[in-house]
């Protein structure tokens, strides 16, 4: 009788146990990840005063996967591809896109990864998402995909958006996003429990870094962002 009292109780707590150590782990590869990357704009915004006016408006044809050409340099890479990216499986991915942070495979807008990528010997990913306008002007758009191939690709566990605007500086879901300005909006920009609640619907789990950096669930403030993710 008590073996099987235990038993039920190790079956309760072992996949809570289990998503403990997967949240656990996801939020060391995002930090080390959002550590490295930060290090390299830094590094490579010391040699240009403007860079989001650099890769999008000096370049008359738009070609913004120079962008991550030149970003390469200031990372160890190990792979690239500097054509279209919209198709993840081009880079290996066995869906060609990413995920909502809604539950279940919900399509997140493959503009975030269609100009050009590189992984890292650490097995992260970087695409660039290409120009984007911001209240403030245009901003550079990027995505960081911790793991790489690794599942489960979704945005708010191990893949965020990021934009460099022009103060050269790092921001999560995209800096002043046109969308997700407000609590509410950027909320709406991180569901974990509902898709497509973003104003542009395949955009939900855009504003995820801002909740993974400050370690705040977008659902509820008394919460950590890392111990509450599904």
């Amino acid at each position: 009788m008590t073996l099987g009292i235990i038993g039920v109780v190790a079956s309760m707590t072992m996949p809570t146990l289990v998503n403990n150590q997967k949240n656990k782990t996801l939020e060391a590869q995002f930090n080390v990840a959002h550590s490295l990357v930060a290090q390299a704009i830094k590094r490579m915004s010391s040699e240009n005063i403007d860079l989001a006016r650099q890769y999008c408006y000096n370049y008359r044809d738009r070609t913004e996967n120079i962008f991550i050409r030149d970003f390469a340099k200031y990372l160890n890479v190990v792979k690239s591809e500097y054509g279209n990216t919209a198709d993840l499986t081009k880079l290996g991915y066995s869906d060609a896109t990413f995920f909502q942070s809604a539950p279940g495979k919900v399509i997140f807008n493959y503009d975030s990864h269609n100009n050009g990528a590189i992984f890292l010997s650490n097995g992260m990913m970087i695409a660039s998402s290409g120009c984007w306008w911001t209240s403030g002007g245009v901003g550079l758009d990027f995505i960081i995909d911790t793991n790489g191939t690794k599942g489960p690709n979704k945005f708010g566990y191990d893949v965020f958006y990021f934009q460099l605007d022009k103060d050269n500086k790092l921001h999560p879901d995209a800096g002043d996003y046109l969308f997700a300005t407000t609590d509410s909006a950027k909320a709406a920009c991180c569901n974990f429990k509902k898709a497509s609640t973003c104003s542009v619907p395949q955009d939900t789990g855009v504003s995820c870094a801002q909740f993974a950096i400050t370690n705040t669930s977008p659902h509820d403030k008394t919460k950590k962002y890392w111990d509450s993710l599904p």
